[in-house]
């Protein structure tokens, strides 16, 4: 995800002589730089092992950066209660499941797509423009649910958003896919189930998930009820995330 200076360096004048035939020399400076990877040597970007055990969606490529836009939910302790709540659920049901907490809370507005590097400014120039006038909003929440990645590589326990907040969020996305189009980027689904996912568990656990549903939706219900207030969040801006770079876009 960053620039790498490359260093080269030139040849000796003896090696345009062919009369000139050193007995020992060193190998040029980049051959001393370069580390060959072993065939036993993962790559540290795509190596499972380094990640809590998740696969890439798509392979590492310099000048490449892996983007989407969004709505913040980090900053809610309510959802870290619920994290909590859910985990202590499952394990009281003795699921047998690894389940681990979302690092980045969010609610998605776009798939996680692809940007090079010298698109971004105009992207982000292109999304600033055709959301501007855009007021805020309400999100209120419903029921849990369960979804896997498209590659069913992972499975997550997500809570859903009420029908009364989906009218604001489809009108975000179809401004949003009027800039994916233009970059020829993947628009958002065709019939969206807005949601925020809080734990994952790897590969495709969604029967076990789903059978036991209606024990971990109790607990997620008692919560919700006291923290109510906390966990409707009023939408005052959307979030780019572009490699490490992060961009707002204000509501009104």
């Amino acid at each position: 995800m960053h620039n790498i200076q490359q260093y080269s360096s030139s040849e000796s004048d003896e090696n345009d002589d062919p009369q000139c035939k050193p007995t020992e020399r060193l190998p040029p400076s980049k051959e001393l730089l370069r580390v060959s990877p072993t065939p036993d040597t993962p790559n540290p970007e795509n190596d499972p092992s380094k990640h809590q055990g998740r696969v890439r969606s798509f392979a590492h490529e310099r000048g490449i950066w892996a983007s989407y836009v969004f709505i913040d939910y980090n900053d809610i302790d309510a959802f870290e209660d619920l994290q909590k709540q859910l985990i202590k659920r499952a394990m009281e049901n003795d699921m047998k499941l690894d389940l681990n907490r979302v690092d980045n809370l969010h609610l998605s507005l776009t798939k996680t797509f692809v940007l090079r590097h010298h698109n971004i400014a105009g992207f982000v120039e292109n999304v600033r423009s055709e959301i501007r006038g855009s007021k805020r909003f309400t999100i209120n929440l419903e029921d849990l649910a369960v979804y896997t990645n498209d590659e069913s590589t992972r499975t997550f326990l997500a809570v859903k958003v009420a029908n009364q907040s989906v009218q604001p969020l489809s009108s975000l996305v179809t401004k949003l896919d009027t800039s994916m189009k233009e970059f020829k980027l993947p628009t958002f689904y065709k019939d969206p189930s807005f949601h925020i996912s809080f734990l994952w568990c790897l590969g495709n656990q969604r029967k076990l998930l789903e059978e036991n549903l209606p024990s971990l939706q109790e607990a997620f219900t008692a919560l919700y009820e006291e923290e109510y207030c906390d966990m409707n969040v009023t939408v005052k801006q959307l979030k780019f995330k572009c490699g490490n770079k992060y961009y707002s876009f204000d509501l009104l």
